[in-house]
């Protein structure tokens, strides 16, 4: 029967939002435990929408509540990314800081059972005070039909939203998360609702209820959820499941866990019901019948006589399976689910509705799906050299297994699928089969296809070869041209998945108790990660030479001297040697040296460095822009690429042109200075500081300890450096007697607790928990102390300093401080009392001490030129003494 046009614009548009095979499933997922999971997932037409605004909102315990304790299908729709956050883990900011915490958010959604994952393309542009700036700058309508088009593709039952829809919610994001949220709710429903949705296949959707989160249990509620409730399938309560899964999103909580048995009730406020349902509820799909064979009733359409045998005879072979199934053998329960099979399969042939029809189709899905998972049965792809031999014998657990890196087009490479059954019941292959894109010649070896006993493995190797032309994968599907953007371009088929189709993946098919049942699994690749032994990651392509150029900004102030000098980095990514040039693309007007040089790269893994010297033309005040161009092969390369790659996440690709920004600016420094920088969680201000003329050294546990702090001028203490250096708490009491012997110490961006200036500065003062911030980029700036060094030497500042900011002022200000401390400048956002607290100064001894938390770290990267003022007189001043 052909599909219907609701199921093929799904496949399109959501092809992968449905979380895909790759990582190895968690250990409650898999034995008897996931085969029991399988088995409630199956008995129940449930489904859940759950909505928020960025990584980190969900509730994981009420999600893994009901996913893994009531089975239902549970989807997450999470508005952005979370690219306007900070990073407990690293330098990544932004679009990079993007894909990790995308990454994050699959992993935890693994824990928290979370069958489907959806994003719109709306971006997080940091931290926002007032709803209408999150519907100002991603457009009203424009993300409104977003969360109504995912609603019309999962179809779910129940909607709850995560965020309210006021003000109580702080975070604008979420605000609108929860506005958008109700509005959707009703407008997925209408068919004149953004019909342009309608004509390409959508169909309205009327789900049943909606729920808001966040209630108190003294407040007006509907339904109480006991997420603290004890899961023995888990060994855990929902809610602490749901906190160990959300410890997993490191860039925001540094893995902070706290795990606490006994109650955990979450409260829900019913907004909308389509049917009658109790004033008081327990289960959010109360007066909602979820049997298997009421799904039409749910609809208000009745059952088709020839459909209702099928449905009947699904619930009764779930009921037959759940009877069979023991702890010791799970596999007793494959013949029911084969049945169930059969008859979900008959259904779908019968079914008229398209809707319906939508719902069998996820349930043949969860069928083949617990049949896996009783059987036990494991499918492995593995790309790895061609020809190359796995260890094997009495030691081989000692040997290390072959590995391989990203491939590049025109590469070959072996990938062995092995497909193994570990249940009691015989299973025949059918197939195995490797399906790739354009590009990929895949030959399979001669594999006889016999059955499969118990603990029984078939074994099956493609011989692959890339064409010249092969696509890249690993371009994530969602782009802009900048960071002043809040929307991203997608590409269609993945416009509301976490990523695009992988690479490769392997499909095998088998035969069980008479049923074909058919596993995926993505194609990955073993990387070896010492000293935690080998990490399997996804197989993706890259080209065969990446070109990036260091430092990507060069700030060049107009009286220095004018030539530019930097560095282009060509790292080839073939498994073949590679000779070309590499040249300059300049302004009018601009010269540089050499004009060429020869790139020759004899397999891949090997870099080669280049510098150049450029000399403007006279003149060079402003932005300017040079390009770095490879040729190689009959190609010309100009990007490169940085693979993000934290412990425990997939690893993922941020592209970039190989290009330098020269921004010529009006900037002074004090000549021959001396700069210690203590780096924190990672940040380019030594970069930055360098390109202003300063020598900056990076000080390590060492220098805090024993070195000789006297020689600097000035020593900066860099983002989140209270929190990331145990060494510099340990020795702030030496850094503080530096400041009194006359140096100057600068403490940027740090968050409460870490900072305590009770204890870390010379005087005290307060950084509460809940520390204000001045989240909108162009709030107005008073000089408190227009005449003070700081702000005149040997730079100027004024208000068109702080013009032309990316996302934010400043964060974590402080509230209090002690009369020692001057404050130089104030701001605030629309309806915030000024802020004075987040540029603080006071001598001490003989030297000075500074507190400055507005955002330099996210202005210098993008060559704010204010920004690079700013810290010309921050390090200038410790020459003020």
């Amino acid at each position: 029967m052909p599909r219907t046009a609701l199921t093929s614009a799904c496949a399109a548009a959501c092809a992968w939002a449905v979380l895909a095979p790759g990582a190895a499933p968690l250990a409650v997922d898999r034995g008897a435990a996931g085969a029991w999971q399988h088995l409630q997932r199956l008995r129940t037409s449930a489904s859940v929408l759950y909505t928020a605004a960025h990584p980190d909102d969900e509730q994981g315990g009420l999600l893994a509540w009901l996913s893994r304790g009531r089975g239902a299908r549970v989807s997450l729709l999470t508005l952005n990314r979370g690219e306007g956050g900070d990073n407990a883990i690293g330098p990544e900011l932004f679009d990079a800081l993007g894909l990790i915490r995308t990454e994050e958010l699959l992993l935890s959604g693994r824990y928290y059972g979370v069958d489907r994952q959806y994003f719109t393309p709306a971006v997080d542009y940091g931290f926002s005070k007032r709803l209408d700036e999150a519907l100002e700058k991603w457009g009203h309508q424009r993300v409104l039909g977003e969360v109504v088009r995912v609603i019309r593709l999962d179809r779910p039952l129940v909607i709850v939203s995560r965020w309210q829809g006021n003000a109580r919610d702080g975070h604008g994001n979420h605000q609108a998360a929860g506005q958008l949220t109700r509005e959707a709710y009703q407008a997925a429903g209408d068919p004149a609702a953004f019909p342009e949705q309608i004509a390409e296949g959508l169909r309205p959707w009327h789900a049943l209820k909606l729920y808001v989160g966040g209630l108190r249990e003294d407040e007006p509620w509907t339904a109480r959820i006991e997420t603290g409730a004890y899961s023995p399938w888990l060994g855990e309560s929902y809610a602490n499941f749901g906190r160990l899964g959300l410890s997993f999103q490191r860039s925001q909580n540094s893995g902070r866990l706290n795990l606490t048995p006994g109650p955990a009730p979450l409260y829900y406020g019913r907004l909308a019901s389509r049917l009658p349902a109790p004033a008081r509820e327990e289960d959010l799909f109360d007066g909602i019948p979820t049997r298997l064979a009421a799904y039409h009733s749910l609809l208000g359409r009745p059952v088709p006589p020839a459909v209702r045998p099928a449905l009947e005879d699904m619930e009764r072979q779930v009921e037959s399976a759940i009877e069979a199934f023991t702890v010791h053998d799970p596999s007793a329960t494959v013949p029911a689910l084969a049945r169930g099979l059969t008859a979900t399969r008959a259904a779908i042939r019968l079914a008229g509705d398209p809707d319906v029809r939508f719902w069998l189709e996820d349930k043949e899905r969860q069928f083949q799906e617990a049949i896996q998972a009783a059987l036990g049965v494991q499918l492995t792809a593995i790309a790895q050299p061609a020809g190359a031999a796995e260890p094997s014998g009495p030691f081989a657990a000692f040997a290390p297994p072959p590995t391989l890196g990203p491939v590049a087009p025109g590469q070959s490479f072996d990938v062995v699928a092995r497909l193994t059954n570990r249940g009691h019941v015989t299973i025949t292959p059918v197939s195995v089969e490797l399906r790739a894109g354009a590009g990929w010649r895949a030959v399979p070896a001669e594999t006889a296809f016999a059955p499969l006993a118990a603990n029984a493995t078939l074994a099956r190797r493609f011989a692959v070869s890339l064409a010249e032309d092969a696509p890249i994968t690993t371009r994530p599907p969602f782009r802009r041209a900048s960071i002043a953007e809040s929307w991203y371009e997608t590409e269609a088929e993945a416009r509301h998945a976490a990523w695009g189709r992988p690479a490769a993946e392997v499909v095998a098919r088998f035969t069980v108790e008479g049923v074909t049942v058919e596993a995926r699994e993505v194609v990955r690749r073993r990387e070896a990660t010492p000293p935690y032994g080998h990490e399997l990651r996804e197989l993706s392509v890259v080209p065969a030479l990446s070109v990036s150029v260091s430092p990507r900004l060069q700030v060049v102030p107009l009286d220095a001297a004018r030539h530019v000098r930097f560095t282009v980095d060509v790292t080839s990514h073939a498994d073949r040697p590679l000779d070309g040039e590499l040249t300059l693309e300049v302004p009018p007007g601009w010269t540089f040296q050499p004009a060429r040089q020869r790139v020759a790269l004899a397999r891949a893994g090997e870099r080669s460095a280049h510098g150049f010297d450029v000399v403007p033309s006279p003149g060079g005040a402003g932005r300017h822009e040079i390009r770095a161009v490879a040729r190689a092969g009959g190609r010309a390369y100009a990007e490169g690429f940085t693979a993000i790659a934290h412990r425990d996440l997939e690893a993922r690709y941020l592209y970039e042109p190989a290009r330098l920004e020269v921004r010529g600016l009006d900037v002074r420094v004090a000549p021959g200075l001396r700069v210690g920088y203590v780096m924190g969680v990672g940040d380019q201000v030594p970069a930055a500081i360098a390109q202003l003329g300063a020598s900056v050294e990076l000080l390590d546990e060492a220098a805090l300890a024993g070195g000789e702090l006297g020689r600097f001028d000035a020593i900066v203490t860099g983002t989140r450096a209270y929190g990331a250096r145990a060494d510099l708490r340990a020795h702030n009491r030496r850094v503080l007697e530096y400041v009194k012997a006359g140096g100057h110490l600068v403490v940027l961006y740090n968050t409460p607790p870490d900072l305590d200036p009770a204890r870390h500065a010379p005087f005290p003062g307060e950084l509460p928990r809940d520390a204000e911030e001045v989240s909108e980029e162009d709030s107005p700036v008073e000089l408190l102390a227009p005449t003070h060094p700081l702000l005149v030497r040997p730079n100027r500042i004024t208000g068109s300093d702080f013009e032309g900011w990316v996302e934010q002022r400043g964060s974590k200000f402080w509230s209090t401080w002690d009369p020692a401390y001057t404050a130089l400048i104030a701001t605030h956002d629309r309806g915030q009392p000024p802020q004075r607290g987040g540029w603080l100064t006071t001598r001490y001894g003989d030297g000075r001490y500074t507190y400055f938390a507005y955002a330099l770290h996210r202005q210098l990267p993008y060559g704010v030129p204010g920004a690079y003022r700013l810290l010309a007189n921050l390090i200038s001043a410790g020459r003020d003494r």
